[in-house]
């Protein structure tokens, strides 16, 4: 009776042992398991291609700058003296933003990434506003339309050429009897990057 009490209390020592190994991970398949699953997630397919979506809109961006910084701050091209704090851009590129008689009916988008380079490059100028309708900032006053704030505002074209040198149309209006047309002409300078070097094709003032 003796050897028997002492199988039986070697028995539940030893399955004791079992249950507590097994809940403190002893067993290989346990530590396998939580290594698989904080396995970072792959996403090399649309790692692939954003850099050159990104190169391509910081072009766009960079060549935009440049033109409004030539013109907000030559008054002989805009036909104002005074330099404007606030500035609305619309947010499509018109291929006929540089002749008085362009209707705008049709443009390509300006990207989202491009138009938040422009604003943020340009900040210490102006504030550069995007908006999607001309109508949205132009008020009726003597019987003439002009830009609320005392602002002004742009009509860009899409950056026509290749290679090293662009050509990129503009309007800017304020009232009635205060705008411009021109084209500018930049180059990529090496070393220096997108600048504006000077204007081609006639120029309209109202």
């Amino acid at each position: 009776m003796q050897r028997a009490r002492v199988t039986t209390a070697t028995a539940v020592v030893l399955a004791a042992l079992a249950v507590s190994t097994a809940g403190c991970g002893g067993s290989p398949a346990a530590r396998v398991l939580p290594a698989v699953h904080s396995l970072p997630a792959v996403h090399a397919p649309g790692s692939d291609r954003r850099p050159a979506v990104t190169a391509a809109a910081a072009k766009e961006g960079e060549v935009y700058i440049q033109v409004l910084r030539r013109y907000l701050s030559t008054p002989a091209e805009n036909s104002f003296p005074q330099a404007f704090k606030t500035v609305y851009v619309l947010n499509q590129a018109y291929p006929d933003a540089a002749d008085p008689m362009g209707r705008h009916t049709r443009g390509a988008p300006i990207a989202p990434q491009t138009q938040r380079q422009m604003t943020a490059a340009l900040a210490g100028m102006a504030h550069v506003i995007f908006i999607a309708d001309r109508g949205s900032v132009i008020e009726a006053g003597g019987g003439c339309g002009q830009v609320r704030n005392g602002g002004i505002l742009i009509t860009l074209g899409p950056q026509v050429g290749h290679g090293q040198e662009l050509q990129v149309g503009i309007n800017g209006f304020v009232a009635c009897l205060g705008a411009t047309w021109l084209t500018y002409v930049l180059q990529d300078q090496p070393g220096v990057g997108w600048r504006v070097t000077g204007t081609t094709n006639s120029m309209a003032i109202a």
